[in-house]
């Protein structure tokens, strides 16, 4: 502090009248007598004085040992031109931790899907997750996870509505943008409203991951929950059906919990040798003899013209003639191989289907089926016809695509209760194309597995997509946590 005697000189103690600028006479009695290169806090004390000055505001004056008043505005008048007081450097910007953040989401979407295939990785998500800071950075670590996987979005969207006419490739292609930027910010809102303070207990870091899993894997948002970090159940419990399920539910509560606990990491351990144990006697069922799966390169069916359509039924009734030809007992065809069923198809199918039955030969297939109702409705569904009868119908068309609630024309959802087919005596569970991307509609598989897996699907706008992949990785997941075998037939 200044401390000098004599009428006009600066005196301690300050009066009363000079108390507000005590602090603000130490700060430049500090730059003028000990000057400290680069201060910032001098420099903005400094900087707000003459600002003062300038504006003609009096400040008020350090007494004098007379009693008198010395006008600090006298003095600070004299002071150089300052430039203006740098930003706090205590303040950092969100935006880098963001961005590395999303980076990290990445590089796991790429590494535990196509191009990769090991979601054991799903584990580093709510792990970073747990130690990110903000809701700002968990939203965007899980939001890059989103992007990266689900990236084909906008060219599907692009191929599928344009080629049914319903848009132009730009009209599509926009709309997908917008189902794909949509989706991530869904999916990543659970993590970011559930994300802990930093100083919160391991036991809240793992019950808010648990109810942020659930909330992304079944309905209401699940409708749309693909990518789920549930699918890491598979890697480390095949087999394991319901138990298997659970135990990866608690090592994804363990992974947000384990730098905050002791506990969680003996848990951890234990899991990790559990899941040595499990991957170590893992068994692939083999599919049941003489069934046989067919991939098609037939693309998209205009079904507005009944002699393409014929064409279509010709083609799909010669494939399956030749597979039974050579032995095949069981023959799989892709979902909606021959379009919308309609009156002249029972005509067009007749023989054939009487020739299968006496041949105790059963064909599978995909096809739509007309509902009653005001508006046109129709269930995306599997038919067995010949040496069994039955259909199974999907228990979540595509949404935007082919599930439109109110919409003028939309597919239905089949029960989620439908029992399983039986064929040539086998129990048969089906997942019909969108399904394969989803946890809940499997939901038995996990309670009574059947002997077998089929899962029909309809690629013809995505087959040389990322998507495609990742579609036959997640439902071979779901198979392989379920302890079946899968059997898949595909269009392209």
């Amino acid at each position: 502090m200044l401390s000098h005697r004599g009428p006009d000189r600066f005196c301690y103690p300050y009066q009363p009248s000079c108390v507000e600028n005590t602090r603000l006479v130490h700060h430049v009695g500090q730059a003028l007598f000990f000057p400290i290169a680069g201060s910032a806090r001098t420099e903005r004390a400094l900087c707000s004085v003459q600002q003062r000055v300038q504006s003609g505001e009096a400040l008020a004056g350090v007494s004098r040992s007379d009693g008198s008043s010395f006008p600090v505005n006298a003095m600070f008048s004299l002071l150089p031109s300052l430039p203006p007081a740098p930003p706090n450097s205590r303040h950092v910007s969100p935006w880098p931790a963001c961005a590395a953040s999303m980076a990290i989401g990445v590089l796991v979407a790429l590494a535990a899907w196509y191009p990769g295939h090991w979601q054991a990785l799903l584990l580093l998500q709510p792990a970073g997750w747990s130690r990110v800071r903000g809701r700002a950075t968990a939203f965007a670590l899980w939001a890059g996870y989103y992007l990266a996987g689900a990236r084909d979005i906008p060219l599907v969207s692009m191929r599928f509505f344009s080629g049914y006419g319903e848009f132009t490739k730009p009209e599509a292609l926009l709309l997908g943008v917008t189902f794909w930027i949509g989706q991530a910010l869904l999916l990543s809102t659970p993590w970011a409203l559930l994300k802990p303070a930093a100083h919160a207990s391991a036991a809240s870091h793992a019950a808010r991951a648990v109810i942020a899993t659930l909330f992304v894997t079944v309905p209401p948002l699940g409708i749309i929950g693909w990518l789920s970090p549930v699918y890491v159940a598979s890697a480390l419990f095949p087999g394991w059906k319901l138990p298997g399920l659970i135990l990866g539910v608690v090592v994804l509560a363990c992974a947000a919990s384990v730098s905050r606990c002791r506990l969680a990491r003996y848990v951890t351990t234990l899991l990790f040798t559990l899941s040595i144990v499990a991957n170590s006697s893992a068994t692939v069922p083999p599919a049941p003899s003489r069934w046989v799966s067919l991939d098609t390169r037939l693309g998209r069916l205009d079904q507005s013209n009944y002699a393409q359509l014929y064409a279509r039924t010709q083609h799909v009734q010669l494939l399956a003639e030749h597979a039974f030809a050579a032995g095949a007992a069981v023959v799989i065809l892709p979902e909606e191989i021959v379009g919308l069923w309609r009156p002249a198809m029972g005509y067009w199918w007749h023989d054939d289907v009487q020739a299968f039955a006496a041949a105790r030969q059963t064909l599978i297939f995909g096809t739509d089926l007309t509902v009653s109702s005001p508006q046109f409705r129709y269930t995306d569904s599997a038919v067995i016809v010949g040496g069994n009868y039955g259909r199974v119908d999907s228990r979540q068309p595509v949404p935007a695509a082919l599930w439109r609630p109110g919409a003028a024309v939309s597919a239905i959802r089949g029960s989620l209760t439908q029992r399983y087919a039986v064929v040539s005596g086998k129990s048969v569970a089906f997942s019909m194309c969108y399904e394969d991307l989803l946890w809940w509609p499997h939901w038995h598989l996990l309670l009574h597995p059947p002997n077998a897996l089929i899962s029909l699907s309809n690629s013809w706008f995505d087959s040389d997509l990322a998507l495609a992949p990742i579609q036959q990785q997640a439902i071979a997941a779901i198979a392989r946590l379920s302890g079946v075998s899968l059997l898949r037939a595909m269009n392209r």
